[in-house]
């Protein structure tokens, strides 16, 4: 009887203190992966021709390569995985990534940082875009982080990423949308066009559009935009003007800006200032029509197309 308790006793402490009694080995043994699922609003061709990526686990390099739409051996299309396989539980795992734009070998469009750490027994997936809204340049807020900060949809955060909160990876990871903007089922692109300097406010064909003069003395009109079924970043949205009584042509004005989710499943743009006497002196232009053209493509080369046609105010405001 004793023995049997004393047996009973040992077998309860070992399974209480240590997995190492059941064959389990400790709770870092064996190996784990995480995959790099890299994707961009950003679109490749046009936005960014190449990525230079630059993986390390434990802290040696076990990756350094670039990525290029001219290339046959390492072609760049996104979404893509870059994976890191059968290490260690426990094992320091990161990522360096560097977009280029065409023609821009040496200075990044956008950079961005992941770090991890391996999970004995589990794959992971690490989602990691190149984001529109972290590319520097006119118009544009985004900050410039300091390692091991990275930008990450428009502001600063470490680049260290939780493995509890990352999920098991699947092979069908990149095959969903979570674009409020451009739904899974998305339709047709609509564009709307109308006015607004802090938000959309809507036109008709034929109203007066107030003028303004711009702090460097241009003249312009702010133009907005409702849009559906077009990604919320990365997409180019172009202006164009003709007045057709004059047979003289604006712009096109280009920006790549980030919509604003707005109702009955649409996103706005607005605070576009269109700059209608780059070329002609502006008493020229004031009291006459001015055909607009929007046009919104996004990084699945889908577009959408608006047009508006107004009068310009017979007078500016400073």
């Amino acid at each position: 009887m004793r023995l049997g308790c004393l047996f009973l006793l040992a077998s309860i402490l070992c399974v209480l203190t240590t997995p190492a009694c059941s064959g389990g080995g400790p709770p870092d043994s064996g190996v784990g992966s995480v995959v790099i699922g890299l994707t961009s609003d950003l679109r490749v061709g046009v936005d960014i021709d190449s990525v230079h990526v630059v993986m390390h686990a434990a802290g040696a390099v076990v990756e350094d390569r670039t990525l290029s739409v001219t290339s046959t051996t390492a072609p760049l299309a996104l979404p893509t995985e870059l994976p890191f396989t059968d290490l260690p539980g426990g094992t320091a795992v990161d990522v360096t990534l560097d977009a280029f734009g065409p023609g821009s070998a040496t200075i990044p469009l956008v950079s961005r940082l992941a770090a991890t750490t391996i999970v004995a027994g589990e794959k992971l997936l690490l989602l990691v875009e190149l984001d529109s809204r972290c590319v520097p340049g006119p118009g544009s807020s985004a900050p410039v982080c300091a390692a091991p900060q990275t930008c990450v949809a428009g502001v600063c955060v470490t680049d260290q990423v939780d493995p509890t909160t990352l999920p098991l990876y699947t092979p069908s990871w990149a095959g969903g949308s979570d674009d409020p903007c451009k739904p899974a089922d998305a339709g047709a692109p609509v564009v709307i066009v109308g006015q607004g300097q802090a938000d959309y406010l809507p036109m008709m064909n034929g109203d007066t559009d107030q003028v303004y003069q711009g702090p460097q003395g241009g003249h312009h009109v702010w133009v907005a935009l409702r849009a559906k079924n077009l990604h919320q970043s990365g997409s180019i949205t172009s202006i164009t003007g003709h007045f057709p009584d004059l047979n003289i042509d604006v712009g096109p004005f280009n920006v790549i800006f980030t919509m604003e989710v707005d109702e009955g499943g649409y996103c706005k743009l607005y605070g576009l200032r269109f700059q209608v006497d780059e070329t002609v002196n502006i008493d020229t232009l004031l009291g006459h029509p001015l055909d607009m053209t929007v046009t919104v493509t996004d990084s699945d080369n889908a577009v959408g197309v608006g047009l508006l046609n107004v009068v310009l105010s017979a007078a500016y405001l400073m």
